[in-house]
């Protein structure tokens, strides 16, 4: 096996870690994207653009001593010299060009400094805007000849192929872009950016891989890209495929008539029972309830009729016992019987009344976490639905083709597939897509941590400080407090039955406490033990210590770049986490970019090999052990404390939850329907016990967000799992006025750093001042303002626009009933300042973006030839321990 920068290294395989170790785990994941790095501007415009960033700093910092030097003059002088003085100083005072003639006599010695470093900046004004269209030119064959890169085209084919088509006609152009061209350029070079900044690991824009520690290894900043060493695993999108293939059955196919082929009942009664042979249902995919109706979607035949029906209480338990997944439905009437207290007779026949209606319809056929789902599909179709399986089988010829296929093969591929898809879609009866997914995976490498050891060992402070601010903590807390008020200490409930109540009573009491300081309103909802009011008033205390430290730097070195935390400050402020948030293992993964021996931290998410399961069956073919490592960690940070792990294996409704099994147990929703939710009122937490009574932690280790998941497993993951930790959304973070509007000028938060670890870029927030859109002078003139502006607060030439995320004002939102406008954080959008068509289109990427957008500097920026890096590198800690560095 080779790295990825083509040196060979053997691939040992780790010693495996004693159990409840602390620190880094025993592999680490690498994200990389293939297009290599390439800034569009010039060097005779980036050499112009710093020009004048450097004349305009030099005459801010000589403007005072120039003004008093030039009022001292001004006292000694009388008639028209002492007005030219005079006239000077305002020009010095308000940062404007002097007149032409100031330049013909002599001054002291910092007003001439200042005169000959406007005159430096004037010249690159002028070079500026005489040369725009020039410039302008230039990017655009530039940008031309960037993307068509085939790495960049590859990826656009998949997922972007009207704006491959764009792309395709532009790279034609040669700079010579047509006005349609034009139009184009905003989204190309949105996508451009994505290919080259972002480490986005959903599709071929970012390859992935897993190392595992050696001091052989590849060193963490000079990992490259290999094509060689890379391999593309095209799928289907299963959640969606499954339900395709599902309407192709004879079970699901309604004839015109509204009648089902074999069905009892009167032709165009619109009732479409189920036949004998399905024994399996699961919800209706298209339901939706709300809080006393639930619709959902019908068919018959070509027909779709939206529906809606009263939520009573018969139907929210029918709903609850069948939220985990498809139920046999001989469990289910047993189950529904038990809990409505009549026979399995009558509940046989709410069952199917739910059928009737398409409330619940014939459960999947196919396995959906099935590796390649299309040859069990087939040989399906081939007996009920041979038209069908034939055109699977042209499916099946693309995607065999499509991990190798150039450009214009690709294309052509992945317009049969969409062909193939109309044609089955016109044989079925539910709706489904044909979306092909394409996973690129590295060869499995050796990687060392040589020049960061002392980064590691901050991150580890790091992530002790971030653990602190882990909203499962306030969940698991308010879980426990709220079930003992219903139901009394020691209580024990099937947990799916509450699980839906439970949770939207704990998001209400979360919004309750969403302030910090609410101290008071902690000790009602949390725990009697006061825990969780200690955590907020710990919380509290940190985020004042932070925002004192940098108000206190703007105030006292507003021109330094960087405030520095002592790693031994963040732990003491994380000291007093109460035992009640400890006494469980945790673990955590840490997206870093390594950059001259220091981290730059991206993001803090849960640990346990989340960011990179649905790689782990590629990394296992190509030979590496990831998967391995990651089950031992799961099973052990999940059985610490005697509990026996269950994984749950659904999808759940999206493809993203797709991974090989790791768990040696697993939870079907027929298992789900038999746990219970019990009180344990020694440790005053909350447990889950098995239909046999043993205690139980079923756990999804998908990658999809937790809060997206079914109601029980979501509150499973609470009691179970940690949580991300959103650190761009810190309360410290700058916000914008009460009533949305900019403040009057540009604000300034300086980088973050504990030891060798960036916690946070630097930061501006623009104000009043910032010249969002060009004014009079037009577009190059709009070029000036903004290398001034920039000049003004320490902006460098590479930025990423990045939109505020306030998760407290979402919580408050979802407990009042309403649909927050922004739930999730918007996409960073990269942006290059010293780039003329950037500026150009920088004011359509602000105005697709909402109230508190603000700028980060690139850290690390574009490099040429560089591909842009990013690891993943997870810390576990045992019960009551702290997280640390290990010793190798």
């Amino acid at each position: 096996m080779t790295t990825p920068s083509g040196t060979a290294a053997p691939c040992s395989r780790p010693a495996a870690p004693a159990q409840g170790a602390a620190g880094p785990a025993d592999t680490v994941m690498l994200r990389i994207n293939p297009l290599p790095g390439r800034r569009l501007g010039t060097s005779e415009l980036t050499a112009a653009v710093s020009a004048l960033v450097e004349a305009e700093r030099l005459c801010t910092s000589l403007g005072d001593a120039a003004c008093a030097e030039l009022f001292d003059l001004a006292e000694k002088a009388t008639g028209p010299d002492r007005r030219n003085i005079l006239e000077l100083k305002r020009a010095v005072y308000n940062g404007r060009a002097p007149r032409a003639s100031a330049t013909e006599r002599s001054w002291p010695a910092v007003t001439n400094a200042w005169l000959q470093a406007r005159q430096r900046g004037d010249l690159a004004r002028s070079v500026l805007t005489t040369g725009y269209e020039t410039h302008l030119g230039e990017e655009r064959a530039a940008l031309a000849e960037a993307v068509g890169a085939e790495p960049f085209q590859l990826s656009l084919a998949l997922t972007s192929p009207q704006v491959l088509a764009a792309v395709r006609r532009y790279a034609r152009s040669a700079g010579r872009a047509s006005k349609q061209d034009r139009k184009s350029e905003r989204g190309i070079l949105q996508h451009l950016a994505r290919a080259m900044v972002r480490t986005s690991p959903l599709a071929r824009f970012t390859a992935v891989g897993f190392a595992s520690w050696s001091e052989q290894g590849v060193a963490l900043d000079r990992v490259t890209f290999r094509r060689g060493g890379t391999h593309s695993f095209p799928s289907v999108d299963r959640a969606l495929f499954s339900a395709l293939v599902g309407g192709l059955l004879p079970e699901n196919l309604a004839t015109g008539d509204g009648a089902s082929p074999g069905d009892a009942s009167a032709p165009g009664s619109g009732v479409v029972r189920l036949p004998g042979a399905v024994t399996v249902v699961m919800p209706n995919p298209t339901l939706r309830a709300m809080r006393d109706t639930v619709r959902f979607q019908q068919r018959h035949g070509s027909q779709v009729r939206v529906l809606s029906t009263p939520l009573t209480g018969q139907l929210r338990t029918l709903l609850d016992l069948t939220a985990l997944g498809p139920v046999a439905i001989r469990e289910l009437d047993r189950a529904l019987a038990d809990r409505l207290t009549v026979t399995t007779q009558e509940a046989d026949r709410m069952v199917r009344a739910a059928c009737d209606a398409q409330i619940l319809l014939p459960g999947p056929r196919l396995d959906e976490q099935a590796p390649d789902p299309l040859p069990a599909a087939q040989e399906l179709l081939g007996e009920h639905a041979p038209v069908a399986a034939k055109v699977l089988e042209e499916v099946s010829a693309s995607l065999g083709r499509l991990a190798t296929a150039a450009v214009p093969e690709r294309a052509a591929l992945l317009k049969r597939v969409e062909s193939a898809q109309q044609r089955l879609t016109a044989l079925g009866s539910q709706a489904g897509r044909l979306r092909v997914n394409e996973d690129y995976v590295v060869d499995p490498f050796e990687v060392s941590a040589a020049d960061y050891q002392q980064a590691l060992a901050d991150l580890a402070a790091a992530v002790e400080f971030a653990a602190l601010f882990d909203r499962h903590h306030e969940l698991r807390a308010l879980a426990c407090a709220l079930y003992v008020e219903r139901f009394g200490p020691g209580a024990s409930v099937p947990l799916v039955d509450h699980a839906a109540d439970l949770v939207s009573g704990v998001i209400r009491h979360e919004a309750g406490i969403s302030d910090l300081v609410a101290g008071d309103r902690a000790r009602d909802l949390g725990p009697r033990d006061g825990s969780l009011a200690r955590l907020l008033r710990l919380r509290a205390t940190a985020v004042h210590t932070v925002t004192e430290r940098i108000a206190r730097h703007r105030a006292e070195r507003p021109q330094t770049e960087e405030l520095a935390f002592e790693p031994s400050l963040l732990a003491e402020l994380a000291s007093g986490l109460p035992e009640r948030f400890r006494r469980s293992p945790a673990s955590y993964g840490l997206a870093v970019q390594p950059v001259d021996g220091r981290l730059v931290l991206n993001g803090c998410f849960p640990g346990r090999g989340l960011l990179g399961m649905r790689f782990l069956g590629a990394d296992r073919e190509l030979g590496g052990w990831a998967a391995e490592s990651i089950a031992r960690r799961a099973t052990a940070l999940f059985s610490a404390d005697g509990a026996r792990p269950c994984e749950d294996r659904g999808l759940h409704g999206a493809n993203i939850n797709y991974r090989i099994p790791l768990l040696d147990r697993t939870v079907t929703p027929e298992d789900w329907i038999g746990i219970r939710l019990v009180h344990d009122p020694v440790r005053d937490e909350l447990v889950l016990l098995d239909a046999e009574g043993e205690r139980v932690r079923p756990v999804c280790l998908g990658m999809r967000r937790p809060d997206l998941h079914p109601d029980p497993l979501r509150l499973a993951t609470w009691l179970a799992d940690t949580g991300g930790v959103a650190f761009g959304s810190f309360p410290w973070a700058q916000a914008p006025t009460a009533d949305g509007r900019a403040a009057d000028r540009t604000s300034t938060t300086p980088r973050l750093a504990v030891g060798q670890v960036v916690l946070q870029r630097r930061r501006w927030y623009p104000g009043a001042d910032f010249p969002s859109a060009p004014g009079t002078d037009g577009p190059a003139g709009h070029l000036v303002d903004l290398t001034v502006w920039r000049a003004a607060h320490g902006v460098p030439d590479e930025v990423v626009i990045k939109t505020g995320y306030d998760e407290a004002a979402i919580t408050r939102a979802l407990a009042s009933g309403a649909y927050p406008a922004h739930r999730r954080p918007e996409k960073p959008q990269y942006a290059d300042l010293a780039s003329v068509l950037a500026v150009r289109t920088l004011p359509r990427f602000l105005n697709r973006r909402p109230p508190g957008s603000y700028l980060e500097e690139a850290l690390p920026g574009v490099r040429r030839g560089r591909n842009a890096v990013e690891w993943v590198i997870e810390f576990d800690r045992p019960a009551g321990a702290r997280f640390q560095p290990r010793k190798r």
